[in-house]
Protein backbone atom coordinates (compact mmCIF):
# COMPACT_ATOMS: atom_id res chain seq x y z
CA UNK A 1 0.00 0.00 0.00
CA UNK A 2 0.97 3.17 -1.03
CA UNK A 3 1.71 5.64 2.21
CA UNK A 4 2.17 8.96 0.09
CA UNK A 5 2.27 10.34 -3.32
CA UNK A 6 5.81 13.00 -3.12
CA UNK A 7 5.10 14.42 -6.72
CA UNK A 8 2.37 16.94 -7.84
CA UNK A 9 -0.64 16.03 -9.64
CA UNK A 10 -0.31 19.09 -12.06
CA UNK A 11 3.24 17.75 -13.79
CA UNK A 12 1.67 17.50 -16.90
CA UNK A 13 -0.03 21.17 -16.19
CA UNK A 14 3.54 22.60 -15.29
CA UNK A 15 5.30 20.60 -18.24
CA UNK A 16 3.67 22.35 -21.10
CA UNK A 17 3.66 25.43 -19.06
CA UNK A 18 7.48 25.56 -19.04
CA UNK A 19 7.87 24.05 -22.73
CA UNK A 20 5.56 26.42 -24.13
CA UNK A 21 7.15 29.77 -22.17
CA UNK A 22 10.65 28.48 -23.15
CA UNK A 23 9.77 27.80 -26.75
CA UNK A 24 7.87 31.03 -26.72
CA UNK A 25 10.66 33.28 -25.95
CA UNK A 26 13.20 31.14 -28.15
CA UNK A 27 11.30 32.12 -31.12
CA UNK A 28 10.95 35.83 -30.16
CA UNK A 29 14.65 36.14 -29.55
CA UNK A 30 15.60 34.24 -33.03
CA UNK A 31 12.81 36.25 -34.61
CA UNK A 32 14.91 39.54 -33.18
CA UNK A 33 18.10 38.11 -34.55
CA UNK A 34 16.63 38.04 -37.75
CA UNK A 35 14.73 41.55 -37.76
CA UNK A 36 18.27 42.89 -37.33
CA UNK A 37 21.06 40.72 -38.79
CA UNK A 38 23.84 41.15 -36.43
CA UNK A 39 26.33 38.79 -35.48
CA UNK A 40 26.13 39.14 -31.87
CA UNK A 41 22.39 38.55 -31.63
CA UNK A 42 22.94 35.25 -33.87
CA UNK A 43 25.34 34.49 -30.92
CA UNK A 44 22.84 35.47 -28.43
CA UNK A 45 20.37 33.97 -29.89
CA UNK A 46 22.55 30.21 -30.32
CA UNK A 47 23.20 31.19 -26.57
CA UNK A 48 20.00 31.39 -25.36
CA UNK A 49 18.95 28.16 -27.37
CA UNK A 50 21.66 26.28 -25.21
CA UNK A 51 19.85 27.48 -22.68
CA UNK A 52 16.27 26.36 -23.64
CA UNK A 53 18.03 23.03 -24.59
CA UNK A 54 18.99 22.94 -20.74
CA UNK A 55 15.56 23.53 -19.46
CA UNK A 56 13.71 21.54 -21.78
CA UNK A 57 15.73 18.55 -20.90
CA UNK A 58 15.62 18.88 -17.26
CA UNK A 59 11.53 19.69 -17.51
CA UNK A 60 11.43 16.38 -19.52
CA UNK A 61 13.01 14.38 -16.86
CA UNK A 62 10.57 14.99 -14.19
CA UNK A 63 8.51 12.36 -13.23
CA UNK A 64 5.53 11.37 -10.64
CA UNK A 65 6.87 9.38 -8.10
CA UNK A 66 5.56 7.54 -4.88
CA UNK A 67 6.77 5.27 -1.96
CA UNK A 68 5.85 2.70 0.27
CA UNK A 69 7.73 1.04 3.11
CA UNK A 70 10.36 -0.23 0.97
CA UNK A 71 10.49 1.28 -2.36
CA UNK A 72 10.19 4.37 -4.46
CA UNK A 73 7.99 3.64 -7.94
CA UNK A 74 7.35 5.94 -10.63
CA UNK A 75 5.71 6.22 -14.16
CA UNK A 76 7.76 5.60 -17.33
CA UNK A 77 6.20 4.90 -20.97
CA UNK A 78 2.05 4.30 -19.03
CA UNK A 79 4.11 1.90 -16.66
CA UNK A 80 5.33 1.45 -13.09
CA UNK A 81 8.94 0.94 -12.27
CA UNK A 82 9.73 -0.03 -8.89
CA UNK A 83 13.43 1.23 -6.85
CA UNK A 84 13.91 -0.18 -3.60
CA UNK A 85 15.24 1.39 -1.03
CA UNK A 86 18.64 -0.69 -0.97
CA UNK A 87 19.25 1.19 -4.21
CA UNK A 88 19.30 4.73 -3.23
CA UNK A 89 22.14 6.18 -2.32
CA UNK A 90 20.60 9.96 -1.25
CA UNK A 91 18.18 12.72 -2.22
CA UNK A 92 18.81 16.29 -3.10
CA UNK A 93 17.53 19.28 -3.99
CA UNK A 94 18.43 20.20 -7.41
CA UNK A 95 16.54 23.86 -7.85
CA UNK A 96 14.85 26.70 -5.96
CA UNK A 97 11.37 25.72 -7.10
CA UNK A 98 11.61 22.87 -5.64
CA UNK A 99 13.02 19.66 -8.59
CA UNK A 100 14.52 17.02 -6.54
CA UNK A 101 16.45 14.04 -7.39
CA UNK A 102 16.82 10.79 -6.10
CA UNK A 103 20.25 9.58 -6.83
CA UNK A 104 20.83 5.94 -7.50
CA UNK A 105 24.18 3.68 -6.99
CA UNK A 106 23.64 1.81 -9.89
CA UNK A 107 21.68 3.24 -13.44
CA UNK A 108 18.20 2.18 -14.10
CA UNK A 109 16.32 2.83 -17.71
CA UNK A 110 16.44 6.45 -16.76
CA UNK A 111 20.07 6.78 -15.71
CA UNK A 112 21.68 7.44 -12.61
CA UNK A 113 18.98 9.67 -11.22
CA UNK A 114 15.05 10.27 -11.11
CA UNK A 115 13.68 13.75 -11.01
CA UNK A 116 10.52 15.14 -9.70
CA UNK A 117 9.06 18.14 -8.78
CA UNK A 118 7.27 18.49 -5.30
CA UNK A 119 4.78 21.42 -5.81
CA UNK A 120 3.65 23.90 -8.24
CA UNK A 121 3.91 26.04 -5.68
CA UNK A 122 7.20 25.16 -4.10
CA UNK A 123 8.65 28.48 -2.71
CA UNK A 124 5.84 29.31 -0.94
CA UNK A 125 4.61 26.15 0.39
CA UNK A 126 8.37 24.57 1.02
CA UNK A 127 8.24 23.32 4.54
CA UNK A 128 5.09 21.15 3.87
CA UNK A 129 7.06 19.64 1.26
CA UNK A 130 10.04 19.36 2.31
CA UNK A 131 8.80 17.91 5.26
CA UNK A 132 7.04 15.18 2.64
CA UNK A 133 10.72 14.37 1.50
CA UNK A 134 12.54 14.17 5.31
CA UNK A 135 9.93 11.60 5.55
CA UNK A 136 11.37 9.70 2.65
CA UNK A 137 14.67 10.38 3.61
CA UNK A 138 14.07 8.89 7.10
CA UNK A 139 12.47 5.95 5.50
CA UNK A 140 15.29 5.41 3.48
CA UNK A 141 17.88 5.74 6.70
CA UNK A 142 15.81 3.39 8.66
CA UNK A 143 15.56 0.15 5.88
CA UNK A 144 19.23 1.05 5.76
CA UNK A 145 19.78 0.78 9.13
CA UNK A 146 18.12 -2.42 9.17
CA UNK A 147 19.71 -4.66 6.76
CA UNK A 148 22.51 -6.56 7.93
CA UNK A 149 25.72 -5.58 7.95
CA UNK A 150 27.40 -8.26 6.01
CA UNK A 151 24.02 -7.45 3.12
CA UNK A 152 25.38 -3.88 2.73
CA UNK A 153 29.00 -4.88 2.18
CA UNK A 154 28.06 -7.14 -0.64
CA UNK A 155 25.95 -4.74 -2.68
CA UNK A 156 28.19 -3.60 -5.59
CA UNK A 157 27.56 -0.06 -5.25
CA UNK A 158 28.64 0.05 -1.17
CA UNK A 159 32.28 -0.28 -1.95
CA UNK A 160 34.05 2.54 -0.64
Amino acid sequence: MRTTIISTSKLRTYKIFTLSLVSFLYILILISAYHRVAFWLFYNAALWGYFAYLIIRSVRRLKNVSFDQGAVYYERDGFEVQIPFDEIKNIDIMTLDGIYKINLFQPNQDGKAIHFKTSLWYPLNFKRQDEKVNELRAMIEKYKRSLPPIYAEQLPGRRI
